[in-house]
């Protein structure tokens, strides 16, 4: 009889207790923490569950829970009724041994100028850099351990798993604009101000960061009267200058290898030909930025102005770069600044060219992300009732996410052969187990942040419910007006095209990773009709050997005119040798009247 009832609990635990828990070592004496707490189940017994969470094949098993005023009295648990990533609930994990992980990343409430909101303390860490960072100073982390899950419990006991945060991720030293610690050398400064505009916003100090190259020629006693234009490379945070490829003084070390290698080869060369009175610089002179502008929902604003992230375009354009002209003898003038950028920068220079007309001379944007919304992706926010599956009557095929995969770190060509590594659904389900209310740090939730209106809840509105995928068409008609950039160039064409003729230059692969080339398509289209050929502007949809690149194209060959074939992975590294030199002939062409030309040497 007394077997039997074990018997009986046991059954009934395996059908409603699956539980993970969560706690703060006994001895912590801390402020209680508010954030959000992640649990992670991986097969790899020697890796880091932490570490192998993404939206690919190799991904590991996530689960997520809010907490508010966390202390050592507190249990965070995670049940079978917690949203995970991929498997929707712990009743979904089978039988077997597992490494187990867990995380709180912490929240921080901030007094916006247009109210209180609960957020990430950072999605960045000076660490890491181009979009890849390790988890931000200040995260609480669990050791790994190994278990064996019986679908409910440890095995051969009731007792739930229990994962103790008694690890830190401690301050991180940052490389400093010119790498290795160093914060300024010959050619590089680093340029902080505190934006008055952005810190009312947020209630707070907002400090922008930027890197500053300074052109050959520029500290020389023959030059000290130059002024020069200033061109954004914009992109991902990074502490250290970061314009698709690096700058640096010294070769690789000879350990070097790998792609590793490659790009310090690429920063090294950049260095010797930036230094050159001949070559690719000569005439082309100028003053080339990186903006860290990093904050609680990315590691980017998209430089723009928007509703959840505050005033981000004005920051930079008429607070940050009039600032960084006066002190390095910049032009200050609109017809002397330019843009380039790939990904989040591409989508970045096509919009603050188009936001900021006349304060910028010529963008380039390689694989932008989606530039207007008739293709976010392989969604049609305007026509399409659901984002996660095509619209029918009778099927419901997935929308696929992401093909194949990044190619910018292959050694070699990629090779596109579309085959479908993760759907929008997961994608966005990945996000939600991260953080709720688009706090996850991730490319879906900025992108809602950015485009979208502020919701009711100060949050930003959902373009689309974020379990079942239908879309919200009232948010579609803000993000069409605000932020649809062809559609933008559409409507305002009498007024833009003047503007904009000849300054929009945009490239993408052909078989992009992330369907990014569907919008460029729509683009394209826009473009090429009797309403668009006014802005005269280019479009190259790269392609090799029949094949199309994947993310993230920027154009063929390493300098102007050189239409050499190159993979991603070479050609990402030299954004400043493409691009500084066709907009610096373009400004030169289009100067008023009695320019400075100074700079022209």
């Amino acid at each position: 009889m007394f077997s039997l009832l074990v018997l009986m609990f046991v059954m009934m635990f395996r059908a409603t207790g699956a539980t993970v828990e969560v706690v703060l070592p006994d001895d912590y004496k801390g402020v209680p923490l508010d954030g959000r707490v992640l649990v992670f189940f991986s097969k790899n017994l020697t890796g880091s569950p932490i570490n192998e969470c993404g939206d690919d094949q190799t991904t590991s098993q996530v689960f997520g829970v809010d907490v508010l005023e966390f202390t050592a009295a507190k249990i965070a648990t995670i049940s079978n009724t917690t949203l995970g990533y991929p498997r929707k609930s712990l009743k979904d994990i089978p039988p077997g041994k597992y490494l187990l992980q867990a995380q709180l990343l912490r929240y921080v409430e901030y007094n916006r100028s247009v109210g209180k909101i609960l957020l990430p303390v950072s999605c960045v860490n000076p660490g890491g850099g181009d979009g890849e960072y390790p988890a931000p100073v200040g995260t609480l982390f669990s050791k790994p351990m190994v278990v064996e899950w019986e679908g409910y419990a440890l095995k051969n006991t009731l007792a739930a798993p229990k994962l103790v945060l008694s690890n830190v991720v401690p301050k991180t030293t940052s490389p400093g604009c010119a790498g290795m610690g160093r914060e300024d050398t010959e050619y590089m400064r680093t340029f902080r101000m505190k934006s008055p505009s952005l810190s009312e916003f947020w209630g707070r100090d907002i400090v922008l960061e930027s890197c500053v190259l300074l052109p050959y020629g520029w500290n020389l006693p023959e030059h000290k009267d130059a002024k020069y234009p200033l061109i954004v490379a914009h992109g991902h945070y990074s502490a250290q200058w970061f314009a698709g490829g690096g700058f640096i003084e010294f070769p690789p070390p000879k350990n070097a290898s790998g792609y590793d290698k490659i790009a310090q080869e690429g920063a090294y060369e950049l260095y010797q030909e930036w230094i050159k009175p001949e070559g690719v610089f000569k005439n082309s002179r100028a003053l080339v930025i990186q903006v860290n502008h990093e904050n609680p929902f990315f590691d980017d604003s998209y430089a723009v102005n928007s509703e959840n992230l505050g005033p981000y375009g004005d920051a930079i354009t008429y607070e940050l770069i009039p600032a960084i002209e006066k002190e390095y003898r910049g032009i200050s003038q609109g017809w002397a600044r330019g843009l380039f950028g790939g990904s989040t920068g591409g989508w970045e220079s096509i919009g603050v060219q188009v936001k900021y007309p006349a304060q910028y001379n010529g963008a380039h944007a390689a694989c932008p992300d989606p530039i207007t919304f008739s293709s976010y992706t392989t969604i049609d926010i305007y026509k399409d009732h659901n984002a996660y599956v095509y619209d029918s009557d009778w099927k419901e095929t997935e929308r696929p996410g992401q093909r194949d995969h990044y190619s910018g770190q292959t050694i070699g060509f990629g090779h596109p052969y579309g085959q479908t590594t993760a759907t929008v659904r997961e994608m966005n389900y990945h996000e939600l187990v991260l953080g709720t209310k688009s706090r996850s740090c991730g490319q879906w939730d900025i992108w809602e942040a950015v485009f979208g209106p502020r919701s009711s809840t100060g949050f930003p509105e959902r373009i689309w419910d974020k379990f079942t995928g239908i879309i919200n068409k009232t948010t579609a008609e803000y993000w069409k007006k605000h932020f649809d950039l062809a559609e933008i160039m559409k409507s305002d064409a009498e007024r833009l095209a003047p503007i904009l003729k000849n300054k929009i230059h945009i490239y993408v692969g052909g078989s992009d990773t992330y369907f990014l080339t569907n919008a460029v398509m729509d683009m394209q289209d826009f473009l090429e009709s009797s309403a668009g050929t006014a802005y005269n502007a280019t479009v190259l949809i790269g392609t090799h050997g029949g094949r199309g690149f994947e993310h993230c194209f920027n154009g063929y060959g390493n300098f102007q005119g050189d239409d050499t074939v190159l993979p991603n992975s070479i050609t990402r590294l030299h954004y400043v040798s493409k691009f500084v030199p066709e907009l610096c002939e373009h400004f030169a062409k289009t100067a008023p009247p009695n320019a400075d030309l100074s700079w022209r040497y």
